[in-house]
């Protein structure tokens, strides 16, 4: 992942932004949310794996956050690299079965009552699932958890490559999704991805750090598919979390399509990428030895 975010920085003259401090709170996430998270995997970890699991936290932490960051300045990048869309032809795709799409809506409101149309739980509830599911494989699985990371390393890698092959900004351009906190986070995005393919990567080196989050790419949806890639380790290695997970998975597949953040040809391909992220883990990286407190 570096060495393509050098070769396309190099080639187009694209500046490499690192995160201001805000750009969480953007998000409408506490700053101390990342922190306590990462603080509480790495406590299963090491708890789980031992000394192995120390050394696995050491080196992973460091690469993840290096993925993440590539992957966030490749959605910046993505309209000076490739600046064709696709929006007019997934929209087409939309209105071919757009009953699905009033089904989510539909749905989506019927949850309301629970979850408010206007909270940012699509967001969130990622987040918490991104957590459950490394806490509970550091202690339960630790000789599953290289896979596991490299599973989740490789859908952040490859998912940001993947957006610069058939680049979209996503169906809120054509119809409001149900959110309006999350409209007007599109709407500000919007305004970002059109000022920056205006005045190109020189305002993009000046705003890319308070903007790094605000890299619009629609295709493939990598909430959908990180979802399914931590329900896929749950299915094969933890059969318990799967109905907590299940209900978290409904809803935020529910949530993309009615958001508008993604179009329903966005799903398909997140969860696809998924499988094969967790496939590609499984042929790099052979099971370690399960832990005798675990087999026992």
């Amino acid at each position: 992942m570096v060495g393509a975010a050098g070769f396309f920085g190099k080639l187009y003259g694209l500046p490499f932004n690192l995160p201001s401090l805000d750009v969480a709170e953007a998000l409408g996430i506490h700053y101390l949310l990342p922190l306590v998270g990462v603080a509480l995997c790495g406590a299963c970890v090491v708890a789980g794996g031992g000394r192995a699991g120390a050394r696995l936290l050491c080196i992973a932490l460091p690469c993840y956050a290096l993925v993440l960051l590539v992957h966030f300045n490749l959605k910046l990048w993505a309209p000076h690299i490739n600046p064709v869309l696709y929006d007019g032809l997934y929209w087409k795709m939309d209105q071919q079965v757009h009953w699905l799409v009033a089904l989510c809506m539909a749905a989506r409101r019927a949850m309301g009552t629970i979850m408010p149309l206007d909270g940012t739980f699509y967001l969130q509830g990622f987040i918490l699932l991104f957590y459950v599911a490394f806490c509970y494989h550091a202690f339960r699985t630790p000789h599953k958890l290289r896979q596991l990371t490299m599973s989740v390393m490789l859908l952040q890698g490859l998912g940001g490559l993947s957006y610069l092959a058939f680049p979209a900004l996503g169906p809120f351009l054509y119809e409001q999704g149900l959110n309006p906190t999350l409209s007007e986070f599109q709407r500000d995005m919007l305004d970002f991805y059109q000022q920056s393919v205006t005045y190109g990567p020189g305002w993009l080196a000046l705003h890319g750090s308070n903007g790094l989050v605000k890299g619009l790419a629609a295709m493939p949806s990598l909430h959908a598919g990180g979802t399914f890639l931590f329900f896929l380790f749950a299915w094969k290695h933890a059969p318990r979390l799967v109905p907590v997970y299940l209900p978290l998975v409904v809803y935020i597949f529910v949530a993309a399509v009615s958001t508008r953040w993604h179009y329903l040809i966005d799903l398909p391909a997140g969860l696809a990428l998924a499988f094969v992220c967790v496939k590609l883990a499984e042929w790099l990286l052979p099971n370690d030895p399960e832990p005798q407190h675990i087999a026992a």
